[in-house]
């Protein structure tokens, strides 16, 4: 006898005898569980009950007068429910056993040998369990592909899909279609004053007043940060923006009272119009962000796109010269970031991070020409250079295996030339180091503009024992969707879930799913942004593999990183 707290255990026994459901029951109740059960003996019964509450397990006799267990497994599957199904018969042979297994039964087992009956109960109970986790993280991380699950409203993915599918049909329809971009002045202010959580609260209640003020058509967003994006896609004429920004503002006007404290907020707007100001999403949404800087510099409200206004051209074009002497004269340099290992302490590689010495402005950090790089074209003797260094440089310690890996940034230009790969390998040879030794790190808007090829060239880089890791996951575009079709090593959950993850519950149920659906794909999982001790030992409580990060050590020169101690010893 189970002298054990008897487990609850909501049953549908699908039986014409009421001896053998009293036999099932007792053999339940002996394992330690306490059965509420119901029974019903027609497809009628079952269907209601199915609909009128939940159930943990269902019990079927294989063949009754009136039903049988082929019949119950299909009011099951119309039910659209998974529930762990046992066939408990006395007339079952092994043929029809096996037919019911094809046709989704769990296990059978035979009413003159119970003994197999808890084992099986116990199995299917933890795998049922494990289903439904497995398919919560996958929802969480589909969601994540298009919602800000901060706000509840699109991400910037998908405004930016819907942006570009409203702008060709405007194009068809002729008619235009606006876009308008807008951040909080001083938000910074609101999360130094008065926290995080509070911040929080206020991009909230912002994003909530913009969805109510909007018709039903038009999108509202959350870009990033304290951004925000509204998309009209059905505009009359192109003096209704002024109208819609003029709304917004009046919107945004009533004080927000987080936690008791009256906030004011003021917003810079910009707005575009297609095809006026572009036909390309990305192009729109630039010329938004130019606006709204002029903007914000004006002091004005709200700002119509202007080209005179956009410093990108010029500025961009004299600074991608500078970069192109920047190469040839040495004034780049590696910095390196350790990863370690969080069941060990120790570290099992390192990220080389770029940065750009500049003779009269100082240390320029990769965000502000990387992209440039690569819309001229510089991304190639960049990353020639960043590969051919970053190798040299780490040579030593690969061979050794004091550093197991080294991960290179890798951008999309990049992955969609067929030739890369060979570059790779010709950069391999020379510095002498095994292709596992490389791990090159993509973002997923990598696979945004050609899916196709980027798979190819990871597909060959793969087949030459080189590691891939996807950088940023979760913050990209059906992160789920593409994962599976690729040659990944490890998925790294980006900083921005990572760094609140012990304060903000919606972060810690992110990195949670993340974790969980690496893991179910088999998959490593590193944890990028770990700033305290606290956010290292709930990643460890979590299960993550690897983490990197500023409590761990900030990015170092390769002199300094040499001889960095390769522990979680939390100095910087």
């Amino acid at each position: 006898m189970n002298h054990a707290m008897p487990r609850f255990l909501n049953t549908l026994i699908v039986e014409d005898s009421d001896d053998d459901t009293q036999l099932l029951v007792r053999e339940l109740r002996e394992g330690g569980y306490e059965p509420v059960f119901t029974r019903v003996e027609t497809g009628a019964a079952m269907r209601a009950k199915l609909k009128q509450q939940d159930w943990d397990i269902i019990f079927a006799d294989f063949t009754m007068p009136q039903f049988n267990a082929f019949e119950a497994l299909q009011a099951l599957h119309e039910a659209g429910l998974d529930l762990p199904f046992i066939v408990v018969s006395g007339t079952i042979g092994e043929d029809r056993a096996v037919l019911a297994m094809k046709a989704g039964a769990h296990d059978y087992i035979l009413k003159g040998n119970m003994k197999r009956l808890l084992p099986a109960v116990e199995r299917e109970l933890r795998e049922a369990r494990n289903r439904r986790e497995r398919k919560q993280a996958e929802q969480t991380i589909r969601r994540m592909a298009f919602y800000d699950l901060l706000t509840d409203l699109p991400n910037r993915s998908h405004f930016r899909n819907q942006t570009q599918q409203a702008v060709q049909a405007g194009i068809q329809e002729g008619r235009p279609v606006a876009l308008l971009m807008m951040d909080l002045r001083r938000f910074k202010d609101v999360n130094d004053t008065l926290g995080h959580r509070c911040g929080d609260q206020l991009l909230q209640q912002v994003g909530a007043r913009l969805r109510a003020a909007m018709f039903q058509n038009d999108m509202v967003a959350r870009l990033g940060g304290d951004e925000f994006g509204v998309l009209l896609p059905g505009m009359a004429a192109i003096s209704d923006i002024e109208i819609v920004a003029r709304k917004i503002l009046s919107t945004l006007e009533a004080p927000f009272v987080i936690e008791d404290v009256p906030i004011v907020v003021e917003t810079s707007l910009g707005a575009v119009v297609a095809p006026e100001h572009g036909t390309d999403a990305d192009i729109l949404l630039q010329h938004a962000d130019v606006a709204m800087y002029h903007a914000r510099e004006t002091g004005a409200n709200y700002s119509l796109y202007d080209p005179t206004h956009d410093p990108h051209n010029p500025r961009r074009l004299a600074l991608m010269a500078e970069l192109r002497q920047a190469i040839e004269n040495d004034q780049l340099q590696l910095h390196y970031q350790p990863k370690i290992a969080l069941a060990t302490g120790g570290m099992i590689g390192a990220e080389a991070l770029l940065r750009w010495q500049h003779p009269k402005t100082g240390m320029i950090p990769p965000d502000q020409f990387i992209r440039s790089a690569e819309n001229t074209g510089l991304i190639k003797p960049l990353t020639d250079w960043v590969l051919g260094t970053g190798l040299r440089q780490c040579s030593e310690a690969l061979a050794s295996g004091a550093l197991r890996h080294l991960a290179i940034n890798i951008s999309a230009r990049s992955l969609h030339d067929l030739r890369f790969p060979n570059l790779v390998g010709k950069f391999l040879k020379a510095s002498g180091i095994a292709p596992e030794k490389l791990m090159l790190e993509v973002t997923e808007s990598a696979f945004m503009v050609d899916l196709q090829r980027t798979v190819e060239t990871l597909a060959v880089l793969s087949h030459m024992g080189i590691l891939i890791s996807i950088d940023d996951f979760g913050t990209g575009f059906s992160s789920l969707n593409y994962i599976k079709k690729l040659p990944v090593n490890e998925i790294k959950i980006d900083k921005s879930f990572v760094s609140d993850m012990t304060s903000n519950e919606n972060d810690l149920s992110i990195v949670r799913s993340i974790i969980e659906l690496g893991h179910n794909l088999g998959l490593k999982v590193v944890a990028e942004g770990v700033e305290n001790k606290a956010t290292l030992d709930s990643l460890a409580a979590l299960g993550c593999d690897y983490c990197q990060g500023y409590y761990i050590s900030r990015p170092l020169p390769h002199e300094r990183f040499k001889d960095w101690p390769g522990h979680a010893s939390g100095k910087t």
